[in-house]
């Protein structure tokens, strides 16, 4: 028979079998065993309640500091339209950012999409996640999101969002596949012109210098110009950054910036583009936060920021004060003839009196839209000659300018 023992706790085999007989018939109960203690240290009551509020408490993500990272304006349409199209289907939020979040390439965009899906995992709403982000969902895109948010209709202003995007990436590709041809062009003939004058002409400039022949304007330049790059080269690299430093200063603050693309504006054939380019921004814009559920206040602020001149920029937000105090649309457009011209005035106030102003608006931008690309299209053919005289002009010009002195040498050679 074994003995009760302080250590460990042991009965016999009798003493178990009474024990378990007397609780089968209902004369003993059954008391539950402590838990045993993993330690011997004091439980603290205060200690503990606060460590499962900080075990209830939301950890929210954290944003990564000093990251650098471009997102291309497809990459954003791509993610807005995908977005939009796994939510309508009726996925939820967080796993369709989880998903795109697996197929986005761009390392630094995924992992700004990481950090959406975990804000958004956390019971945050996805919005104030974007506004962490501004250089790549601008205020447009974060109000969107928020009213699509608010009135349940997300799927849909990320549909917008994609079609906004998408205008701007087929009018941006317009433009530089437009441009793409005549920078080319002026690329060569500055390359040739720079071959020439640091390799071909010094030759020439001594051997006319060695036989006495009087140099023309052109190749005396060209040396000039040859002697400064070749013995003071840092101080013209120094010069070339100082000036682009001294323009970029200047042209930071507002009013000189505000003064250059008014400047623009008044460019006989790049100031029309740039105009119709403005305005076709500004209506798509404005019929999207408007389609959204944005007040009109509230969505001209926000257009004003999303267009690149800044004279609309500003007379758009004065604009919006107009609004605030109670003045239509077209008549504020009225008060600015040089900026909206008198067809689209005379829309917007059809559709103000009709109730229909995004429709309208939408009209609008069509119509600016299919302008800009029919100016685009043209323009190759437009500046096609103009590069052909441009470029016959430089040939001539150099060949005149050293063929004359040839000439004069080989007479200085005759009998």
């Amino acid at each position: 028979m074994e003995y009760l023992d302080n250590k460990s706790r042991k009965i016999d085999n009798t003493a178990a079998l009474q024990l378990e007989k007397l609780q089968a018939d209902g004369e003993l109960t059954k008391v539950p065993q402590k838990a045993k203690m993993s330690s011997f240290k004091l439980y603290n009551p205060k200690a503990a309640s606060q460590a499962a509020k900080v075990e209830k408490e939301i950890k929210l993500p954290v944003k990564k500091r000093f990251t650098l990272g471009r997102v291309s304006l497809t990459e954003k349409m791509m993610f807005m339209d995908n977005l939009s199209t796994m939510l309508k289907a009726g996925l939820a939020l967080s796993p369709a950012l989880a998903t795109l979040r697996r197929e986005i390439k761009n390392k630094y965009f995924a992992n700004v999409v990481d950090y959406l899906h975990r804000y958004v995992e956390n019971g945050q709403v996805l919005s104030k996640g974007m506004a962490a982000y501004p250089n790549v969902f601008s205020e447009m895109v974060i109000a969107t999101v928020e009213v699509g948010e608010n009135t349940g209709m997300l799927a849909d202003s990320f549909g917008h969002l994609a079609d906004i995007l998408r205008a701007q990436h087929k009018l941006r590709s317009k433009v530089v596949s437009a441009l793409m041809y005549p920078v080319i062009v002026l690329l060569a003939l500055i390359g040739v012109s720079l071959f020439l004058a640091l390799s071909i002409f010094p030759q020439l400039i001594d051997l006319f210098e060695a036989a006495g022949v009087n140099l023309p304007f052109v190749l005396l330049a060209v040396q000039s110009v040859s002697f400064f790059l070749t013995n003071y080269s840092f101080y013209a690299v120094g010069i070339l950054i100082l000036l682009v430093i001294i323009w970029k200063i200047i042209f930071h603050f507002p009013k000189p910036k505000l003064a250059l693309h008014s400047f623009y504006l008044k460019i006989p054939f790049a100031g029309r583009l740039i105009q119709e380019i403005s305005l076709a921004s500004f209506s798509s814009s404005l019929q999207a936060l408007l389609a959204a559920g944005l007040a009109i206040v509230q969505s001209m602020k926000i257009v004003a920021k999303t267009l690149g001149n800044t004279r609309y920029r500003t007379e758009i937000l004065k604009m919006s004060e107009e609004l605030e105090k109670g003045v239509p649309l077209s008549k504020s457009m009225a008060h600015r003839p040089t900026l909206f011209p008198s067809l689209t005035i005379q829309l917007c106030q059809v559709g103000e009196s009709t109730g229909e102003l995004e429709n309208i608006l939408r009209k609008i931008s069509k119509f600016y839209e299919d302008r800009v690309n029919n100016i685009l299209s043209n323009l190759s053919t437009i500046i096609e000659p103009v590069l052909l005289v441009v470029v016959g002009v430089a040939v001539g010009f150099i060949a005149l300018s050293v063929i004359g002195p040839m000439y004069e040498l080989t007479s200085s050679f005759a009998p």
